[in-house]
């Protein structure tokens, strides 16, 4: 009986273990979506800074680029045969919400107008909490809870210092915590 709990933590730990991997192994999203976002908050303030109309340039190029990038990362990850648990698939599936919510917020941001960056930080927020909650990695919990301050900020700022907040917010919970998960990756391959 005692051979068989012990069988049984083992393979309860060899799930968590293969899940905490899958994840890691989704470093190279975070960076590339908070790459984006970032790269495209600072564009278009500093086109705004310089008074151009085409301050949105940014995001109409750099989010197709990014959306390009991420589905031949993913062509390449599907040849790699994966175990799929509980949780990987639970976060997938939020992962997949959270791309339908943040698609209605910017389909219809005219309707929310100047706050629709601060409930884009508050899904940020979320979405890093919970998953850096399901293998509790802290600097995505860090992140989450700077993108619920810049949030609350942004609430009481003009438009163009929103786009800065985003920026910050995007640096502290994807960027940051996916070089670190990158960085932990190697380090356990090693």
């Amino acid at each position: 009986m005692e051979n068989s709990n012990q069988q049984n933590l083992e393979l309860i730990a060899q799930v968590i273990k293969t899940a905490q991997r899958r994840f890691h192994e989704d470093s190279p999203y975070y960076i590339l979506w908070g790459s984006t976002v970032f790269l495209a908050s600072i564009l278009q303030y500093i086109l705004i800074l310089l008074q151009s109309e085409l301050n949105a340039i940014g995001w109409l190029v750099l989010i197709p680029s990014a959306l390009l990038i991420q589905f031949i990362i993913m062509r390449k990850e599907k040849k790699k045969e994966k175990i799929k648990t509980h949780v990987g698939s639970l976060l997938t599936n939020m992962w997949i919400a959270f791309g339908i919510t943040l698609f209605i917020v910017l389909m219809f941001s005219n309707k929310i107008g100047i706050n629709t960056y601060p409930i884009i930080l508050c899904l940020y927020a979320i979405s890093t909490f919970i998953s850096g909650s399901a293998f509790k990695i802290k600097a995505f919990i860090l992140g989450s809870v700077s993108c619920w301050i810049f949030a609350i900020i942004g609430f009481f700022v003009q438009f163009n210092t929103q786009l800065l907040l985003l920026a910050a917010g995007v640096l502290f919970a994807f960027i940051i915590p996916g070089i670190i998960l990158k960085a932990s990756e190697k380090s356990e391959a090693n």
